[in-house]
């Protein structure tokens, strides 16, 4: 009878270190709700250590519930308590999905889990606009592992990753994640131009090409794609190829000045002036005050007539007359030329090399006033 007695009084004790301990986990709860952080903290931190209540999910849940209270707080005093409490708060979400082998808290789980996604999220936010973008990379990442908690992929939260890496840099994690974006047919054309800048970065340029051939091939009709390509090829100065994608860009937005001032840059390049100047009048069609197009309109009757000069400076002593007939056909370009750089002028009188292009045209045409005025700004 006195060994059923000593069983009975060891079964009750065993009980009882059982129930004060899930009595910790479970004030620790109350305390917490409560707004009592730092009872809560040490409360649950004591029935994680205690072997009676360290296998538990619950135990692991609402620690996590605890540190993530630590760490998302606005409050010093409370934040204060623990400086890694957001990664201890995923490591105790971790550990209580790993142990609620029948998901009998999942509901409870997702809800505090995606409470510190967004919070993590916001942080990541703040340090984007921030332009710490190190940081933002870090919270943006904390907030995708939280969401992988509980089997959630949030592409919104990667993308912003991508692209803190990017801004930030950090060519390695963006391409990683500009990769895994594609991948997972994210709907966003961008994704396609950051990844092949990177490439380009890299001089990768076959790379480049065919992540946007993917993405041309997704979204025929986006211009950002048509663009990025374009400039892939500028940057190997393939300007044939240049001048067809451009004309098909200036078909989706034929109100895009840009585009007739980079097709007229185009032409330029391969020494078709003609075609030049028209696509460089278009542009200012649009925009009349495109400092660009009127400058670089100068310079396509600046540069004949320059060549003009040289030409006319290599004739023998003897050839007088040619000497005048080309240097008077030099002047009648640099006379085309002059309003363009006017009117560029007007509208940025400090540019230096608008400066010395007027000065090279009074001087050449003998305007001598003009000159004098310009000289004395």
């Amino acid at each position: 009878m006195k060994k059923i007695t000593l069983i009975l009084v060891l079964m009750f004790s065993i009980s009882l270190i059982t129930t004060a301990q899930n009595g910790k986990r479970n004030s620790a709860k109350v305390n917490l709700d409560a707004g009592k952080i730092e009872k809560a903290k040490e409360l649950i931190d004591l029935a994680v250590a205690h072997e009676k209540t360290m296998n538990d999910a619950k135990t692991w849940l609402i620690y996590g519930e605890v540190y993530a209270e630590i760490g998302t707080s606005t409050d010093a005093a409370i934040a204060a308590l623990d400086s890694d409490a957001l990664a201890k708060a995923m490591e105790g979400f971790k550990k209580a999905a790993s142990l609620d082998e029948k998901n009998t808290l999942y509901l409870e789980m997702s809800t505090n889990v995606l409470k510190l996604a967004n919070s993590l999220y916001t942080k990541g936010i703040l340090a984007f606009e921030a332009e710490d973008f190190p940081q933002a990379i870090n919270w943006f990442d904390r907030a995708s592992e939280a969401n992988a908690t509980i089997d959630v992929v949030d592409t919104m939260t990667i993308y912003a990753t991508a692209l803190s890496a990017s801004n930030g840099g950090v060519d390695d994690v963006a391409k990683a994640k500009y990769t895994q974006l594609i991948e997972m047919d994210y709907n966003n054309p961008a994704i396609y131009s950051e990844l092949a800048n990177i490439y380009k970065k890299e001089d990768n340029f076959d790379k480049a090409e065919e992540v946007l051939g993917a993405g041309r091939e997704k979204y025929p009709e986006n211009n950002g794609i048509l663009i990025a390509e374009i400039n892939i090829l500028l940057g190997q100065g393939r300007f044939d190829e240049v001048i067809a994608k451009l004309k098909k860009s200036i078909e989706l937005e034929p109100e895009n000045a840009s585009l007739y001032l980079a097709l007229g840059d185009s032409y330029k390049e391969v020494k078709n002036n003609d075609e030049a100047i028209k696509y460089y009048l278009q542009a200012l069609e649009i925009n009349p005050d495109y400092f660009l197009a009127l400058y670089n309109l100068g310079v396509v009757y600046y540069s004949r007539a320059f060549d003009l000069n040289m030409e006319a400076n290599d004739l023998p002593f003897d050839a007088t007359e040619k000497y005048k007939a080309v240097m008077a056909e030099a002047n009648e370009y640099f006379l085309k030329g002059l309003p363009y750089f006017e009117r560029a002028y007007a509208i940025d009188s400090e540019d230096p090399d608008v400066i010395k292009a007027l000065r090279q045209i009074y001087t050449s045409t003998q305007q001598l006033d003009k000159l004098k005025e310009l000289n004395n700004k």
